[in-house]
């Protein structure tokens, strides 16, 4: 069997000299990369801010050039430095420094394979990636789609929750056992987002029947019963287990609420339909946890439906069936959960295991 021999990267540094000075010639360093107070007349390159840039493969001969490649732990010190300073950086919007990092990330990336680290090395860079693609699906979900594309970032998303488990389902006891315990407290996380991401996908929901009870975590049973009830279309028990989970959890299922109530005003339309007859449209905020009665009336509007203020009358025939979902947007019970955690420990290390359930940490309460 022939031995394949990759590059061994020898480059130190976030960014090779060679390319920092090229940037810095060319003007096409980022303002993140610049020396403080040169930016507006000749940018400066600041040597321990540079990143190494995502490159396509056609573009050059240097991909595999060792001295261009940076070594595992390094490329470990540019994650740590990205999801820890840069996003920081409280002098650019959220949305400056997700164009940034995603594409240094994905330099990153490339780094990795072309090199072919190791599992663990490649374990321990892939999971906070998968955490900052994901919380940004939920933190750049209103950007106008010019400037934030959220198919792309669920591209992303997926590609690297997809390596992640690859890796995940090939762990050998070769590792420590520090590492080992890192993976069994880790691994449920991503199995759970793995669901949440991908909510009526048969084969993901059938990758978890057949997971290890191991990986069975609460969060993992949870996500896994609102897979199972969004298959049979009972959607207010979706809505009641995406507020069993954590913030970021529930920040990815949450992306699913506008296809959830739609479905839901869909089916009670036909269910419903009266001409006499109406439904609570208080009752029908709490159990698909609408935030106000404004917000409901909005998409029954959208879809259709009449509603006065206090109740809804549900009508088959007067349902906009041809009508896509409404876009996600932010909910304030999260916003107001996320100001209080610290945003950059959450990304490179995961949510507090001790941290409250999102239904504990507000006031809403649909049982």
């Amino acid at each position: 069997m022939m031995n394949t021999k990759y590059a061994v990267g020898k480059c130190r540094t976030m960014c090779p000299k060679d390319e920092m000075e090229m940037r810095q010639k060319e003007k096409l360093l980022h303002l993140f990369e610049m020396v403080p107070g040169t930016e507006k007349k000749n940018p400066l390159a600041d040597p321990q801010r540079v990143v190494k840039m995502y490159n396509r493969s056609a573009a050059g001969k240097f991909m595999t050039n060792e001295n261009y490649l940076r070594p595992p732990e390094v490329l470990l010190k540019t994650v740590n430095y990205l999801l820890e300073k840069v996003i920081q950086d409280e002098r650019y919007s959220w949305l400056m420094k997700y164009d940034f990092i995603a594409d240094r990330l994905r330099a990153i990336r490339q780094d990795m394979i072309i090199q072919n680290i190791s599992r663990a090395y490649a374990i321990t860079l892939l999971e906070p990636m998968v955490r900052f693609h994901a919380y940004a699906a939920y933190k750049l979900c209103e950007e106008d789609i010019n400037r934030f594309d959220p198919h792309l970032n669920k591209k992303t998303l997926q590609e690297c929750l997809n390596n992640l488990l690859i890796l995940y389902d090939h762990t050998s006891e070769e590792y420590d056992e520090g590492f080992r315990k890192h993976i069994n407290s880790s691994r449920p996380f991503f199995e759970a987002l793995n669901i949440a991401l991908n909510l009526g996908n048969e084969e993901t929901l059938f990758r978890m029947i057949c997971l290890q009870k191991k990986w069975s975590s609460p969060f993992v049973k949870i996500v896994t019963l609102m897979a199972v009830n969004y298959m049979r279309n009972n959607y207010v028990k979706v809505c009641r287990y995406i507020l069993d989970l954590t913030p970021l959890l529930a920040s990815v299922a949450i992306l699913n609420l506008p296809i959830i109530r739609r479905r839901a005003l869909q089916i009670m339309s036909v269910a419903y339909t009266s001409k006499n007859q109406t439904f609570p449209s208080k009752d029908l905020k709490e159990l698909l946890i609408y935030e106000s009665e404004n917000d409901l009336q909005k998409d029954c509007k959208y879809y259709g439906l009449d509603m006065n203020e206090k109740c809804i009358c549900f009508n088959k025939n007067s349902f906009k069936n041809s009508m896509d979902e409404i876009p996600p947007t932010k909910v304030s019970f999260l916003e107001d959960i996320f100001e209080k955690i610290d945003e950059s420990s959450m990304l490179m290390f995961g949510e507090d295991p001790t941290v409250d359930l999102v239904k504990k940490m507000t006031k809403i309460d649909i049982y």
